[in-house]
C-alpha cells in the first residue's frame, strides 16, 4: 500500500545537462515519481537514474525541443499507461495501484504557440480514467493562478 507519495513536478528545459543536478534532488528529497515537461530529447538521447525507471515522449520532431518524462522508483509498482506524441500536447502517463484501485499519473507539456481548446482536454483526461493526477506545463496563464496575464489556454 503506497502511503504518502513524494511527487515533484519540474520544467527542466534541456534535462541532459542537468542530469547530476536531478539525481541530487530525487535522493535528496526522497521523491517517488517526477514529473518533467520540456526534456528536449530526440531519438538519440539516453538517459537513466539508478534506481528508477524512465518513461518519456519526445516531440513529434525529433527535434531537441518540447517534449517530457516521467521518473518513477523502481519501488513503486506500476506500469505505463499511455502516450501522446503530438504538436499540441505532448503526454505520458503511468499506472499505479492503490489499495483502493488504480491512480493514474501523467505528465504533460503544451508548447505555447498552440491554442489548445477545451475539448483537447477533456478527451485527454478521459483516457486517464476516474482518477488521476496531471502535472507539467500547459503554458496556461491566468491572473487567478498569480499570472500578471491571462491567456486564452488560461480562461
Amino acid at each position: 500500500m503506497i502511503q504518502n507519495l513524494q511527487i515533484a513536478v519540474w520544467n527542466a528545459n534541456g534535462l541532459i545537462q542537468h542530469y547530476q543536478e536531478l539525481k541530487t534532488f530525487l535522493n535528496i528529497n526522497n521523491i517517488d515519481i517526477m514529473l518533467i515537461s520540456e526534456t528536449h530529447f530526440t531519438n538519440k538521447s539516453y538517459f537513466k537514474i539508478p534506481f528508477y525507471t524512465v518513461y518519456d515522449t519526445k516531440h513529434p520532431s525529433g527535434k531537441a525541443r518540447g517534449g517530457l518524462a516521467i521518473i518513477v522508483k523502481n519501488s513503486i509498482k506500476h506500469y505505463e499507461h499511455y502516450k501522446i506524441n503530438k504538436n499540441h500536447i505532448q503526454a505520458t502517463s503511468i499506472v499505479i495501484e492503490e489499495w483502493n484501485g488504480p491512480l493514474t499519473i501523467a505528465a504533460i507539456y503544451c508548447p505555447p504557440k498552440y491554442n489548445n481548446k477545451k475539448e483537447h482536454f477533456e478527451e485527454y483526461f478521459n483516457i486517464l480514467g476516474s482518477k488521476f493526477l496531471v502535472g507539467g506545463d500547459f503554458n496556461a496563464k491566468h491572473t487567478e493562478w498569480g499570472s500578471r496575464i491571462t491567456t486564452p489556454k488560461g480562461r
